[in-house]
Protein backbone atom coordinates (compact mmCIF):
# COMPACT_ATOMS: atom_id res chain seq x y z
CA UNK A 1 0.00 0.00 0.00
CA UNK A 2 3.38 2.32 1.11
CA UNK A 3 3.80 1.89 -3.11
CA UNK A 4 0.92 2.53 -4.10
CA UNK A 5 0.21 6.01 -2.02
CA UNK A 6 3.62 7.33 -2.90
CA UNK A 7 2.90 6.47 -6.74
CA UNK A 8 -0.37 8.44 -6.71
CA UNK A 9 1.92 11.52 -4.16
CA UNK A 10 3.87 11.61 -7.42
CA UNK A 11 0.97 11.43 -10.01
CA UNK A 12 -0.68 14.37 -7.60
CA UNK A 13 2.90 16.61 -8.48
CA UNK A 14 2.88 15.51 -12.14
CA UNK A 15 -0.68 16.62 -12.60
CA UNK A 16 -0.16 19.80 -11.11
CA UNK A 17 -0.99 21.76 -14.51
CA UNK A 18 -3.44 19.61 -15.78
CA UNK A 19 -7.44 20.27 -16.22
CA UNK A 20 -9.70 18.91 -14.12
CA UNK A 21 -10.82 16.35 -16.86
CA UNK A 22 -7.29 15.46 -17.37
CA UNK A 23 -6.42 15.42 -13.35
CA UNK A 24 -9.42 12.61 -12.94
CA UNK A 25 -8.87 10.72 -15.80
CA UNK A 26 -4.88 9.93 -14.67
CA UNK A 27 -5.96 9.49 -11.38
CA UNK A 28 -8.99 8.17 -11.06
CA UNK A 29 -7.83 4.56 -11.85
CA UNK A 30 -5.03 4.54 -9.10
CA UNK A 31 -7.33 6.16 -6.16
CA UNK A 32 -9.74 3.00 -7.54
CA UNK A 33 -6.89 0.43 -6.44
CA UNK A 34 -6.33 1.82 -3.45
CA UNK A 35 -9.80 1.99 -2.47
CA UNK A 36 -9.84 -1.82 -3.59
CA UNK A 37 -6.61 -2.69 -1.52
CA UNK A 38 -8.23 -0.80 1.63
CA UNK A 39 -11.47 -2.68 1.27
CA UNK A 40 -9.78 -6.48 0.80
CA UNK A 41 -6.54 -5.73 3.72
CA UNK A 42 -6.18 -4.83 7.28
CA UNK A 43 -4.83 -1.37 6.84
CA UNK A 44 -3.50 0.29 9.71
CA UNK A 45 -4.89 3.64 11.00
CA UNK A 46 -1.98 5.59 9.69
CA UNK A 47 -2.59 4.54 6.49
CA UNK A 48 -5.72 5.66 5.98
CA UNK A 49 -5.46 9.08 7.00
CA UNK A 50 -2.70 9.03 4.18
CA UNK A 51 -5.82 8.26 2.09
CA UNK A 52 -7.20 11.33 3.58
CA UNK A 53 -4.00 13.55 2.86
CA UNK A 54 -3.95 12.38 -0.21
CA UNK A 55 -7.75 13.32 -1.21
CA UNK A 56 -7.41 17.05 0.38
CA UNK A 57 -4.46 17.77 -1.87
CA UNK A 58 -7.31 17.61 -4.55
CA UNK A 59 -9.37 21.02 -3.60
CA UNK A 60 -9.65 21.20 -7.16
CA UNK A 61 -13.11 22.10 -8.13
CA UNK A 62 -15.05 19.38 -10.69
CA UNK A 63 -17.16 22.03 -11.80
CA UNK A 64 -16.09 25.05 -13.95
CA UNK A 65 -19.73 26.87 -13.20
CA UNK A 66 -18.96 29.88 -10.34
CA UNK A 67 -21.21 31.43 -8.23
CA UNK A 68 -23.63 34.58 -9.00
CA UNK A 69 -22.08 37.68 -6.81
CA UNK A 70 -23.91 40.23 -9.46
CA UNK A 71 -27.37 41.73 -7.75
CA UNK A 72 -30.57 41.47 -9.70
CA UNK A 73 -31.43 44.87 -10.94
CA UNK A 74 -34.86 43.79 -12.72
CA UNK A 75 -37.48 43.88 -9.86
CA UNK A 76 -40.77 42.10 -12.26
CA UNK A 77 -38.02 39.16 -12.35
CA UNK A 78 -39.83 36.31 -11.12
CA UNK A 79 -37.00 35.21 -8.55
CA UNK A 80 -36.06 38.69 -7.65
CA UNK A 81 -36.63 38.59 -4.04
CA UNK A 82 -34.57 34.71 -4.03
CA UNK A 83 -31.57 36.59 -6.31
CA UNK A 84 -31.29 39.36 -3.97
CA UNK A 85 -31.11 37.25 -0.83
CA UNK A 86 -28.16 35.34 -2.30
CA UNK A 87 -26.62 38.55 -3.55
CA UNK A 88 -26.44 39.89 0.07
CA UNK A 89 -25.88 36.87 1.42
CA UNK A 90 -22.44 36.26 -0.75
CA UNK A 91 -21.13 40.16 -0.23
CA UNK A 92 -22.10 39.88 3.42
CA UNK A 93 -20.41 36.94 3.75
CA UNK A 94 -17.20 37.75 1.95
CA UNK A 95 -16.81 40.98 4.33
CA UNK A 96 -17.44 39.16 7.41
CA UNK A 97 -15.50 36.11 6.90
CA UNK A 98 -12.89 37.06 4.81
CA UNK A 99 -13.94 34.36 2.45
CA UNK A 100 -13.75 34.38 -1.75
CA UNK A 101 -17.09 33.18 -2.97
CA UNK A 102 -16.00 31.84 -6.40
CA UNK A 103 -12.64 30.55 -5.86
CA UNK A 104 -13.26 29.05 -1.79
CA UNK A 105 -14.59 25.95 -1.18
CA UNK A 106 -16.54 27.18 1.57
CA UNK A 107 -16.49 23.92 3.60
CA UNK A 108 -17.58 23.72 7.02
CA UNK A 109 -19.19 27.62 6.36
CA UNK A 110 -23.17 26.04 5.76
CA UNK A 111 -24.45 27.18 9.08
CA UNK A 112 -22.74 30.58 9.47
CA UNK A 113 -23.79 31.15 5.47
CA UNK A 114 -27.29 29.72 6.43
CA UNK A 115 -28.02 32.30 9.17
CA UNK A 116 -26.95 35.59 7.49
CA UNK A 117 -29.39 34.01 4.88
CA UNK A 118 -32.23 34.13 7.13
CA UNK A 119 -31.32 37.12 8.77
CA UNK A 120 -31.81 38.83 5.31
CA UNK A 121 -34.82 36.95 4.09
CA UNK A 122 -36.55 38.44 7.54
CA UNK A 123 -34.96 41.86 6.38
CA UNK A 124 -36.90 41.72 2.94
CA UNK A 125 -40.38 40.00 4.65
CA UNK A 126 -39.38 36.86 3.47
CA UNK A 127 -40.24 33.85 5.97
CA UNK A 128 -37.22 31.32 6.36
CA UNK A 129 -35.77 29.01 8.58
CA UNK A 130 -32.33 26.95 8.74
CA UNK A 131 -32.78 23.21 8.54
CA UNK A 132 -30.18 20.74 9.09
CA UNK A 133 -30.48 18.24 5.93
CA UNK A 134 -27.12 16.68 7.14
CA UNK A 135 -29.19 15.35 9.78
CA UNK A 136 -32.61 14.60 8.21
CA UNK A 137 -30.80 12.00 5.33
CA UNK A 138 -28.59 10.86 7.82
CA UNK A 139 -25.11 12.19 6.64
CA UNK A 140 -22.33 11.85 9.11
CA UNK A 141 -22.00 15.02 9.91
CA UNK A 142 -24.24 18.69 9.63
CA UNK A 143 -24.72 20.37 6.59
CA UNK A 144 -27.45 23.27 6.79
CA UNK A 145 -29.60 25.06 4.02
CA UNK A 146 -32.75 27.48 4.30
CA UNK A 147 -36.40 27.25 3.71
CA UNK A 148 -37.56 30.01 2.59
CA UNK A 149 -41.10 30.76 1.16
CA UNK A 150 -41.95 33.86 -1.44
CA UNK A 151 -44.54 34.65 -4.04
CA UNK A 152 -46.49 30.75 -3.76
CA UNK A 153 -43.33 29.25 -3.90
CA UNK A 154 -40.91 27.60 -1.55
CA UNK A 155 -37.62 27.69 -2.01
CA UNK A 156 -34.17 25.63 -1.20
CA UNK A 157 -31.32 28.30 -0.63
CA UNK A 158 -27.96 26.56 -0.33
CA UNK A 159 -24.77 29.23 -1.00
CA UNK A 160 -21.89 26.88 0.52
CA UNK A 161 -23.02 23.64 -2.20
CA UNK A 162 -19.96 23.93 -4.16
CA UNK A 163 -18.21 22.46 -1.38
CA UNK A 164 -19.15 19.19 -2.49
CA UNK A 165 -17.53 19.12 -5.72
CA UNK A 166 -13.70 18.71 -4.80
CA UNK A 167 -12.15 16.33 -7.05
CA UNK A 168 -10.47 14.00 -4.11
CA UNK A 169 -13.38 13.78 -2.45
CA UNK A 170 -15.96 12.15 -5.52
CA UNK A 171 -14.23 10.13 -7.08
CA UNK A 172 -16.90 7.46 -7.71
CA UNK A 173 -15.93 3.99 -5.98
CA UNK A 174 -14.37 5.88 -2.74
CA UNK A 175 -15.27 3.79 0.31
CA UNK A 176 -13.27 3.21 3.12
CA UNK A 177 -12.93 3.43 7.30
CA UNK A 178 -11.41 6.92 8.12
CA UNK A 179 -11.61 7.10 11.89
CA UNK A 180 -14.06 9.85 11.86
CA UNK A 181 -16.70 8.25 9.43
CA UNK A 182 -16.78 6.28 6.12
CA UNK A 183 -15.89 8.13 3.48
CA UNK A 184 -17.63 7.63 0.50
CA UNK A 185 -18.06 9.79 -2.94
CA UNK A 186 -19.84 12.73 -2.14
CA UNK A 187 -22.77 14.53 -3.25
CA UNK A 188 -21.00 16.55 -6.20
CA UNK A 189 -20.10 13.19 -7.98
CA UNK A 190 -23.07 11.53 -7.54
CA UNK A 191 -25.38 14.61 -9.11
CA UNK A 192 -22.74 15.08 -12.16
CA UNK A 193 -23.39 11.94 -13.16
CA UNK A 194 -27.37 12.36 -14.44
CA UNK A 195 -27.90 16.02 -13.44
CA UNK A 196 -25.04 18.26 -13.95
CA UNK A 197 -27.34 21.22 -15.29
CA UNK A 198 -29.03 20.95 -11.44
CA UNK A 199 -25.57 21.32 -10.15
CA UNK A 200 -24.68 24.22 -12.00
CA UNK A 201 -27.82 26.30 -11.29
CA UNK A 202 -27.22 25.28 -7.90
CA UNK A 203 -24.06 26.26 -7.29
CA UNK A 204 -24.55 29.69 -9.84
CA UNK A 205 -28.25 30.62 -8.41
CA UNK A 206 -27.65 29.45 -4.90
CA UNK A 207 -31.21 28.30 -4.48
CA UNK A 208 -33.85 26.02 -6.15
CA UNK A 209 -38.01 26.48 -6.61
CA UNK A 210 -39.16 23.44 -4.31
CA UNK A 211 -41.52 22.54 -6.85
CA UNK A 212 -38.68 22.12 -9.43
CA UNK A 213 -37.45 18.77 -10.92
CA UNK A 214 -34.50 20.54 -9.43
CA UNK A 215 -35.30 20.14 -5.79
CA UNK A 216 -35.84 16.16 -6.54
CA UNK A 217 -32.42 15.56 -7.80
CA UNK A 218 -30.71 17.71 -5.15
CA UNK A 219 -32.63 15.41 -2.54
CA UNK A 220 -32.29 12.45 -4.35
CA UNK A 221 -28.84 12.58 -3.90
CA UNK A 222 -28.88 13.58 -0.55
CA UNK A 223 -30.42 10.61 0.42
CA UNK A 224 -28.68 8.20 -1.60
CA UNK A 225 -25.83 9.33 0.20
CA UNK A 226 -27.08 9.58 3.71
CA UNK A 227 -28.51 5.99 2.28
CA UNK A 228 -32.03 6.53 3.63
CA UNK A 229 -34.93 6.10 1.60
CA UNK A 230 -36.00 8.78 -1.16
CA UNK A 231 -39.03 9.97 -1.90
CA UNK A 232 -41.92 10.31 -4.76
CA UNK A 233 -41.15 13.84 -5.31
CA UNK A 234 -39.80 17.77 -4.62
CA UNK A 235 -43.33 18.13 -1.94
CA UNK A 236 -42.73 14.77 -0.14
CA UNK A 237 -38.97 16.18 0.63
CA UNK A 238 -40.49 19.52 1.60
CA UNK A 239 -43.10 17.90 3.82
CA UNK A 240 -40.62 15.57 5.66
CA UNK A 241 -37.84 18.28 6.01
CA UNK A 242 -40.61 20.74 7.61
CA UNK A 243 -41.77 18.03 9.87
CA UNK A 244 -40.06 19.21 12.89
CA UNK A 245 -41.73 22.30 13.11
CA UNK A 246 -45.40 21.29 12.62
CA UNK A 247 -46.23 21.88 16.14
CA UNK A 248 -44.18 25.08 16.64
CA UNK A 249 -45.55 28.04 18.40
CA UNK A 250 -42.75 30.25 16.05
CA UNK A 251 -43.87 33.09 14.23
CA UNK A 252 -41.94 32.31 10.86
CA UNK A 253 -42.63 28.40 11.37
CA UNK A 254 -46.44 29.00 11.62
CA UNK A 255 -46.03 30.82 8.57
CA UNK A 256 -44.39 28.15 6.64
CA UNK A 257 -46.74 25.41 8.33
CA UNK A 258 -49.74 27.52 7.03
CA UNK A 259 -48.70 27.91 3.71
CA UNK A 260 -47.80 23.85 3.67
CA UNK A 261 -51.83 23.34 2.93
CA UNK A 262 -51.90 25.47 -0.52
CA UNK A 263 -49.43 22.63 -2.13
Amino acid sequence: MDNLINEIEEKIEQCSILSVEEKKEILEPLFQKLYEYIENHEVEMKELLRVSQLENKLNVRMIEVVPKVEPSLNKNKEHYLLEQIVYYTRKKAQDIYNCNIIEDSLRTRSLEFSNLIVEIAKGLQVPAIVVDIGSHFHFPYSHYVVIAYDSKEFYLIDCTYQQFFLLGYNFKNRYYPHPSYIRTCEMGGRIMEEHLDTAIRMIKEGFLPVHSLDFQYYCDVCAEYGNVEKCVDGISYLKELLKPIERSSDKVDRILVSKMQYL
